[in-house]
């Protein structure tokens, strides 16, 4: 049995053919970059969040509990102005204050120490101290703030399946 000789398409449907059956270009996706400053308020937003559903809304100095708003800060033992850029947003430097303790009282520097000390004990306040002196003045690049923000998203993916 011999078919039917397909007769050709007129030239400006043969276009409109050739069109259909051919896939549109598409660039491949180029991951943006952050900026350094988008990197620094990602990340620090992020160790906020699992400060927060880490240790609650109690003041780690004072032991008022119930904080809430602008109330609710999230202090370091080793001031984030005198911390190198490491400990700054270690999660271990960091525990929830009220804005009494963190900004009036400048982070109750002596009340933070002891509660640590009472917590996890001497060699833990003692090794963020270390860190602190040995990485201070060191420069971090945007790839390691990078890397932090995949790994806290991580840890705080985990505290939210956890906490449900």
């Amino acid at each position: 049995m011999k078919t039917a000789p397909r007769t050709p398409l007129p030239p400006n449907l043969r276009k409109l053919s050739l069109k259909a059956n051919k896939k549109p270009y598409t660039k491949p996706r180029r991951v943006k970059m952050p900026t350094l400053r988008q990197a620094k308020v990602k990340l620090w937003e992020l160790c906020k969040q699992i400060t927060r559903k880490k240790h609650g809304s109690t003041c780690f100095t004072s032991g008022k509990q119930g904080l809430e708003g602008s109330n609710w800060q999230t202090g370091h033992y080793i001031a984030s102005s005198l911390c190198s850029t490491e400990l700054r947003y270690d999660l271990k430097n960091l525990r929830p204050q009220s804005y009494q303790e963190n900004i009036n009282h400048s982070g109750n520097t002596l009340q933070f120490r002891r509660n640590l000390i009472r917590d996890h004990g001497i060699e833990y306040v003692e090794e963020l101290e270390t860190r602190n002196q040995k990485t201070k003045g060191q420069k971090f690049d945007i790839l390691w703030y990078v890397a932090k923000i995949e790994e806290y998203s991580i840890i705080l993916a985990m505290y939210d399946k956890t906490r449900i």
